[in-house]
């Protein structure tokens, strides 16, 4: 880099995938994401820091949710997101930032791939997790239709700072989130949301500036 006063930002990114169907006049919704497994690193001077993502719960057959029952639904011992109908009502992945350098500051966002959606009824939130206690880092968030929207992770309409402590090779430092997708219940008809899809990528970004990102690869 010629200009060593360049700010400078990493992007790390995994790539979440949630396709919409229906099946006769019920919801039925097959959420896919990427191999959640990878990690996928940023490297530039000292930001030295992985992600991995992977899955808890990715749910066939979603129905509609009611935005403050979804801490309830990923707080259950077992089955997750699912009602007490035997239902699927939300997604839940687990995020790891690993960082084995100086400390960082990051914002994170979910970006919009491409999206067929046409209300604003998806949604997504953060939380972290102490003990058995979930507790929302984020507002619920909606997702937005336009390909290449970045949907930052606010609080209060201002966006969350994550800080990464320092760490090395031999004592990494962690950091886990945990992320919520659903479709939030209007008590209405929607059958608009029927038969539509959205492809997202997760990413964070230093806090510095953005003139450099990061390339991802997911299989």
């Amino acid at each position: 880099m010629n200009d060593i006063n360049r700010k400078l930002i990493v992007t790390i990114a995994s790539v979440l995938a949630l396709m919409v169907v229906v099946v006769g006049v019920t919801f039925s919704y097959y959420v896919a994401s990427s191999n959640g497994t990878n990690n996928i690193s940023g490297g530039i001077r000292t930001f030295d820091v992985s992600l991995s993502v992977s899955t808890i719960k990715a749910s066939t057959n979603l129905i509609p949710l009611d935005d403050n029952l979804v801490n309830t639904a990923i707080s259950k011992n077992s089955n997750k997101c699912i009602d007490n109908n035997s239902l699927e009502v939300c997604s839940l992945y687990q995020i790891t930032l690993t960082n084995t350098g100086a400390s960082q500051s990051l914002y994170g966002y979910l970006t919009t791939v491409s999206s067929t959606y046409t209300t604003s009824n998806l949604k997504y939130q953060l939380f972290t997790l102490s003990g058995n206690t979930y507790t929302a880092v984020t507002d619920a968030i909606v997702i937005n239709n336009t390909a290449n929207t970045d949907n930052y992770m606010v609080n209060n309409s201002s966006n969350v700072q994550f800080t990464i402590n320092t760490g090395t090779s031999s004592s990494p430092t962690t950091s886990t989130y945990y992320l919520a997708i659903w479709l939030s219940n209007t008590n209405s008809s929607q059958s608009s949301d029927y038969s539509k899809s959205f492809v997202g990528t997760i990413g964070f970004d230093s806090v510095n500036g953005k003139t450099l990102t990061s390339n991802f690869i997911t299989s």
